[in-house]
C-alpha cells in the first residue's frame, strides 16, 4: 500500500480530531492574492449516460436545462472534452487523473469494473489535508470495503456501489457500508443527503462528489414530466432521458441557490460534467458514436466549471482536455500538491480556467473500450477497432466522421497509430480481478453476486450479459458449479447464506460449499418463489425486475486469512434442476 494511502487508512481510524488538527496547521494560505485564508470548497456533479446533445445550450431544442444552461454561461466551458466511452472507467479516471487501464478497471460488470484499493483517489488526498469528503450517488468501482467509497476516501457515503439500480422510487442503497430504505427519489434524495453535508462542513473545507444516478436506464420518473416531453411528439424512451434530465436541471438549481443562501458561491469550485455519451440515438450535436462508443459522440462530453469571483464567466476554451485532468486540477486550485510517489497522466487545467492558456502545450488523448480504441490529437481521430481496422478522421474539415482519409494520409494514421499502441502496451492492466475481501471490521457483512462469480457447466445468466442485479439459471447437474475468489484479512467464525428460488417439484436439492479445503452440506429447504419489488418503470426496460430472494444458511465456518476458492455445487438434484441462484453472503459472526 502507498504511503498516502496508509495515512489515509489510518486518520479514518483516528477520527476526526486528527483532521481539524490538519485543517487549522497545514493548508491555510493564501489562494490566488485573495484575502481568504480558507481553501476552496469542492463541487463535483457528475451525470449518468447524459449525452453532449442532451442540453439546451448544446442546441437541442427539445430539452429543458435552464439551471444549467445558466450555470454554463456562468462557467469556464471546455469544448473539446473526453471522458471513456462506459461509466465505470470514467469514474476511475476522474477520481485518480490516471487512465482507467492502469487502476484495474476495464469494464463494467463481472468485477471489471473494481478500482484497485492501493489506487490514492482525490478524495484520499484531500481528506488527509483536512478536508471533509462525502460521495451521493453511483460509485461503480467496487461494492465491497476497502473499494467502495468508505475505503476510498470519502467519510460519507449515501448510493449505490454497482453499475445500474433497479428502481428510483422508494428503494435500498447503502449508507456507508449498510443497506438501507429510502423513501421519495433518487435524484432528489441524493441531492438532500449532499445539501445536508455541506451545511454540515460548511465551516471546514469540503468535497462534495454527486455522481448522479440519471438518465441511466430504467426509465423512472415523475409522471407529468415524462407526460409534458411526450406531448412534444418524442418517443416513449427519449422523452424518458428527457424528464430525468430536467431532474437534474432542477436539483442542481436547488444546490446553487444553497450555495448562494450560504454564501460560499465565492468559496467553492462547482464541477459539472457526464461520464459518457448517450444511452441510446437521439440528438448529439451531429457527432458520430454514442455510449460505449470510442468515436467523438461517445466519448465528448461537457466540462464547466466555476468558481465565482476567481474564473471569468462564459468563457469557452477550446484546448482538448479530458476527465484525468479533473485530479490535477483541483489539488492545484486547493493549493495541495501530488504526492510524489503518484504517476498521474492528467494535467492541471488551472492555466485554462485562469485565461492563462498561451503556454498550453499540445496533446494526445487515448482511450479505449471492449478491444476497440482511439487517439485524438487538435484535428484528427484515429479509431482501432478489434482486428486493426484503423479510420483517420479530419475533425476540423469533418466533426460527424464521416469520411476516413486514411488511405490519402498515410503518414499520420500511421503516426497516430504507433502512438496508440504504444500508449496501450503502457497501460495494460493485469488479467487478474482483485479478490473479494473478507472479514474487515468496517463491512462484517460482504454479498458475493452470481454476476461476480465464474459459471461452470450448464449454468448461465438470465439476461444473458450477467449485468448487475442478473442471476444464475439452468442449474441442472452435480458438475455445475460456480466460484468467487475470495481474501480473508482476519481469522474468524464465518457464515455462510445462499440467496436462491425453487419451485415446488424441485425442492430437496442437496447442495454444498466449500471455501479452501472446508465444505458445509445441506438441503435446500421448502420451495420459495421471490416476488418482485414494485414497478415505477414509465417505459418497459424488457428485463426482469428487481426481486426479494430466499437466505438460506449453511451453518458457519472458522477462516484463517488466506486467499481461497468458495465453490457452490449440488451433491444431489432430485427434480429437473436446482432452482435459481443470486449469490452468497459471507458474514463475519462472533
Amino acid at each position: 500500500m502507498r504511503p498516502l494511502q496508509s495515512k489515509c487508512k489510518l486518520m479514518k481510524v483516528a477520527g476526526r480530531s486528527l483532521m481539524l488538527v490538519m485543517l487549522l496547521t497545514g493548508i491555510t494560505e493564501k489562494i490566488h492574492g485573495n484575502d481568504t485564508l480558507v481553501p476552496p470548497n469542492v463541487i463535483i456533479i457528475m451525470t449518468d449516460d447524459q449525452g453532449f446533445g442532451d442540453f439546451g445550450i448544446n442546441q437541442n431544442p427539445l430539452i429543458e436545462t435552464p439551471v444549467l444552461n445558466q450555470f454554463a454561461h456562468s462557467s469556464v466551458r471546455f469544448e473539446r472534452f473526453y471522458v471513456s466511452p462506459v461509466c465505470a472507467p470514467t469514474r476511475a479516471a476522474l477520481l485518480t487523473g490516471r487512465y482507467f487501464l492502469r487502476t484495474g478497471v476495464n469494464g463494467v460488470t463481472r468485477r471489471n469494473e473494481v478500482m484497485n484499493k492501493e489506487e490514492v483517489t482525490l478524495a484520499e488526498v484531500l481528506q488527509s489535508k483536512g478536508y471533509a469528503t462525502g460521495c451521493f450517488g453511483k460509485w461503480h468501482n467496487g461494492s465491497d470495503f476497502p473499494h467502495d467509497p468508505t475505503g476510498q476516501g470519502f467519510d460519507e457515503f449515501w448510493g449505490f456501489t454497482d453499475g445500474i439500480i433497479r428502481n428510483y422510487f422508494d428503494t435500498r442503497i447503502k449508507h456507508n457500508t449498510e443497506q438501507v430504505e429510502m423513501e421519495g427519489y433518487l435524484t432528489d434524495f441524493f441531492t438532500d443527503r449532499a445539501l445536508e453535508f455541506i451545511e454540515k462542513n460548511q465551516q471546514r473545507p469540503f468535497l462534495c462528489y454527486i455522481p448522479y444516478n440519471v438518465p441511466h436506464t430504467p426509465i423512472q420518473v415523475a409522471a407529468p414530466l415524462f407526460e409534458k416531453y411526450k406531448q412534444k411528439g418524442i418517443d416513449e424512451y427519449t422523452a424518458g432521458i428527457y424528464a430525468m434530465c430536467e431532474t437534474v436541471d432542477s436539483n442542481v438549481g436547488k444546490l446553487l441557490k444553497r450555495l448562494q443562501e450560504l454564501n460560499l458561491e465565492e468559496k467553492t469550485v462547482v464541477v459539472f460534467l457526464t461520464d459518457n455519451g448517450p444511452n441510446g440515438k437521439r440528438f448529439n450535436g451531429g457527432m458520430k458514436g454514442k455510449k460505449a462508443s470510442v468515436n467523438e459522440g461517445g466519448i465528448r462530453v461537457p466540462l464547466w466549471v466555476r468558481w465565482k469571483g476567481h474564473f471569468p464567466s462564459n468563457k469557452v476554451v477550446t484546448q482538448l482536455a479530458d476527465h484525468i485532468d479533473i485530479f490535477p486540477t483541483i489539488l492545484d486550485l486547493c493549493k495541495v500538491p501530488i504526492p510524489g510517489s503518484l504517476a498521474i497522466d492528467g494535467r492541471s487545467l488551472e492555466p485554462l480556467l485562469y485565461g492563462q492558456d498561451k503556454q498550453w502545450q499540445k496533446r494526445n488523448l487515448y482511450t479505449y473500450f471492449n478491444g476497440n480504441g482511439s487517439i485524438r490529437n487538435d484535428r484528427y481521430r484515429l479509431t482501432v477497432s478489434k482486428d486493426n481496422q484503423l479510420k483517420l478522421y479530419d475533425l476540423i474539415a469533418d466533426p460527424s466522421q464521416l469520411f476516413d482519409l486514411g488511405h490519402v494520409k498515410q503518414r499520420i494514421r500511421d503516426e497516430l497509430f504507433g502512438f496508440y499502441q504504444t500508449w496501450l502496451m503502457d497501460v495494460a492492466p493485469p488479467e487478474d480481478n482483485p479478490p473479494v475481501e473478507v472479514g474487515h471490521a468496517e463491512q462484517p457483512t460482504i454479498h458475493l453476486p452470481a454476476t461476480s462469480g465464474t459459471l461452470s457447466g450448464n449454468f448461465k445468466y438470465k439476461n444473458t450479459h450477467g449485468w448487475a442485479y442478473d442471476w444464475a439459471v439452468n442449474w441442472l447437474s452435480p458438475d455445475d458449479a460456480i466460484s468467487w475468489e475470495i481474501k480473508v484479512v482476519n481469522k474468524g467464525s464465518y457464515e455462510c447464506f445462499l440467496q436462491y428460488q425453487v419451485t415446488e417439484e424441485n425442492e430437496g436439492a442437496i447442495l454444498k460449499i466449500t471455501i479452501g479445503d472446508k465444505t458445509l452440506i445441506d438441503t435446500v429447504g421448502l420451495a420459495y418463489a421471490p416476488s418482485p419489488y414494485p414497478n415505477y418503470d414509465n417505459v418497459d426496460r424488457g428485463r426482469p425486475l428487481e426481486m426479494k430472494w430466499k437466505d438460506f444458511s449453511w451453518g458457519k465456518l472458522d477462516l484463517a486469512p488466506g486467499t481461497y476458492t468458495v465453490k457452490v455445487q449440488a451433491v444431489k438434484i432430485p427434480g429437473q434442476e436446482v432452482g435459481e441462484l443470486y449469490g452468497l453472503t459471507i458474514k463475519n459472526v462472533p
